[in-house]
């Protein structure tokens, strides 16, 4: 980007989507991040987005304002080139490249080593840690544990149940399997990832099973089964990118509906607690 004549920003640091009305905007990633900041930037009058993907696109029927290219590859004043041979002008770009898992305070036999994935290697259950096959890594007599670190759907359910599990551990709550049994489902897992990449209905099955193992092993009475919610959500997204957030659900556990708001997402441009409570 050194020969980029416009505006370069990360996700981070997004926090108007005022700031690039009539402009054309790149975004760079193929995940949440892209995928929200672009609508945002259309909604408030952007001229055009690009959101430029590493390996796949995301896939969505996006509004005519947004349109999806292969990876950038280089730039020319604020001319960016693109894989399949496309180029176009672009007034700023933003690096919707998510985040990178970093413990530079632990010695690398013990650090986990992955991507944003769904079965991270070296955690049973996703949270103890064990070493593997590579050679590089060490046992500690599953004394670490590192909490949340897969992609989610589930989110703060997820922390809640692995932070459970794990206090069951420490206490002497709940004991987990051999120490091959524990490195024979980790290595089952990570040989899984392949099978669930790119498949959203398998990655949100994948994540409730994991969700309802954990609360299975320590007697967690409640149903955090919400997966049939997360299909249905995920279905709205691409059936209309447009008006999924306009849907409501019903509680699980109060049985009531989430009011839905008088005005579409895409033609309301308050979006603060105020003007939420004041239509709801």
């Amino acid at each position: 980007l050194d020969t980029y004549n416009g505006r370069v920003l990360h996700a981070h640091d997004f926090r108007n989507a005022r700031e690039f009305t009539g402009k054309r905007v790149l975004c760079i990633g193929g995940s949440y991040s892209a995928e929200d900041i672009a609508l945002q930037c259309v909604k408030f009058g952007a001229e055009h987005v690009t959101i430029s993907y590493r390996t796949q696109a995301i896939g969505f029927a996006w509004p005519e304002q947004i349109t999806e290219v292969p990876l950038l590859l280089k730039t020319e004043d604020k001319t960016c080139h693109f894989a399949d041979g496309s180029s176009e002008q672009i007034d700023a770009i933003i690096m919707c490249t998510g985040y990178r898992l970093h413990f530079p305070f632990m010695p690398s036999e013990l650090t986990l080593n992955c991507g944003n994935i769904f079965f991270p290697p070296n955690l049973y259950r996703g949270v103890q840690w064990y070493s593997g096959s590579e050679g590089t890594k060490k046992d500690v007599g599953g004394r670490l544990f590192y909490l949340s670190m897969q992609d989610q759907f589930y989110t703060f359910t997820l922390f809640m149940i692995q932070s459970l599990w794990t206090v069951h551990i420490i206490k002497g709550l709940h004991s987990p399997p051999s120490v091959e049994e524990c490195k024979q489902e980790i290595a089952d897992n990570c040989a899984s990832e392949a099978g669930i990449t790119g498949d959203w209905g398998a990655q949100i099955d994948a994540q409730t099973a994991h969700v309802l193992r954990l609360a299975s092993d320590i007697s967690y009475s409640a149903d955090l089964d919400v997966g049939d919610m997360f299909h249905t959500w995920e279905g709205h997204k691409h059936e209309d990118i447009l008006t999924y957030r306009n849907k409501s659900f019903v509680s699980k556990y109060t049985g009531e509906a989430a009011p839905i708001h008088p005005i579409q997402w895409i033609e309301c441009f308050d979006d603060s607690l105020e003007g939420y409570l004041s239509c709801t």
